[in-house]
């Protein structure tokens, strides 16, 4: 099977390169690396330019002006003419051996749609860098499919998938559609979307680096919109799941709820053990808010004045390099 590699870039020419040097690299050779540039201002042009030249498996769109991300994002894979489709972020890279691990299980197990894998951390921060490795869920492939997803996702809350792990068979991406621009975690809605239509299995292996940087989108966002976005994004599965079951949909939304506000809690106690109130308070807001039935005024009030006065600890905990989604 040919398989494609979907990169899309914004201003980050160096880490763009390695990208594209570790897809180029890969045993298994891609048939093509499709890189979107979102009207980078940078020299992330030049550098994608140079890559083009010495390599003609290179191709590189360019927007004429900056989308915000997810058009660029659909223009790289859209692009994308392989039967596999394998994604790759800006700011990650492949480990060796990825794309042949990857495509050789899809060509053995024709019924599943596509495959991910676990990743190494590389965190980056001015006091250095290092690599440690996320543990492996099981010592053989862990497939995922519409009848088990929702425990799937609860249990793996912080990271369900890496998306550029995913190998995606090409007929998949076209029948499940695009990211949706609705979503700033528009490849965690993808993926939730994809789940109830096609088995995914989850390969024993590592493979990418999954570059932890200041910089990184996700730490832009901040952990409590994402939370915010992730439960929306699986509640609204929830009820296409069961549109004439509402007493299992019920359950189900409410076990969801409650374990989002979990992970919310845990944040705020996170934030708070650090000092850093904004981030303690932007999660209860959160939690009170946004994660099933609100709570009521007087106690999201009492919540928010406990937080603007809780005592700063006489010595904060230091934040580890390797940030997630929601603290361990």
């Amino acid at each position: 099977m040919t398989i494609s590699v979907a990169i899309a870039t914004y201003n980050r020419a160096a880490m763009v390169e390695q990208a594209v040097r570790a897809a180029l690299d890969q045993s298994l050779a891609p048939a093509e690396i499709i890189v979107a540039d979102d009207a980078s201002t940078d020299h992330t042009g030049e550098v994608l330019e140079r890559l083009a030249a010495g390599d003609p498996r290179v191709r590189v769109i360019r927007q004429q002006s900056n989308t915000g991300g997810i058009y660029n994002a659909n223009r790289a894979m859209e692009a994308a003419r392989g039967e596999l489709i394998a994604w790759c972020s800006d700011d990650d890279r492949f480990l060796p051996g990825h794309l042949e691990a990857s495509a050789a299980y899809l060509a053995a197990h024709p019924e599943v749609g596509l495959v991910h894998s676990g990743f190494v951390d590389c965190w980056e921060t001015a006091d250095g860098h290092g690599m440690e490795p996320r543990p492996l869920r099981s010592s053989r492939p862990l497939i995922t499919h519409g009848k088990n997803m929702f425990r799937y996702l609860m249990r793996y809350y912080d990271w369900p998938f890496h998306p550029s792990t995913l190998v995606i068979r090409r007929a998949v991406w076209e029948q499940v559609g695009a990211f949706d621009s609705r979503y700033l975690l528009t490849d965690t809605d993808w993926f939730v979307r994809a789940l109830s239509q096609f088995p995914a299995a989850l390969l024993p292996r590592y493979g990418v680096v999954n570059r932890r940087h200041a910089g990184n989108w996700s730490n832009r966002v901040g952990s409590a919109r994402m939370q915010c976005e992730i439960f929306e994004i699986v509640d609204r599965a929830m009820l296409k799941r069961w549109p004439r079951s509402p007493a299992t949909r019920m359950a189900w939304r409410t076990l969801w709820s409650a374990n989002v506000r979990l992970r919310l809690a845990l944040t705020i106690r996170a934030r708070l053990a650090a000092a850093h109130t904004p981030g303690a308070l932007a999660a209860w807001e959160a939690l009170a808010g946004y994660t099933g039935y609100p709570l009521p005024g007087w106690l999201a009030g009492g919540g928010r004045w406990a937080i603007e006065n809780w005592p700063a600890p006489a010595t904060p905990v230091r934040q580890a390099p390797r940030t997630s989604v929601s603290p361990p």
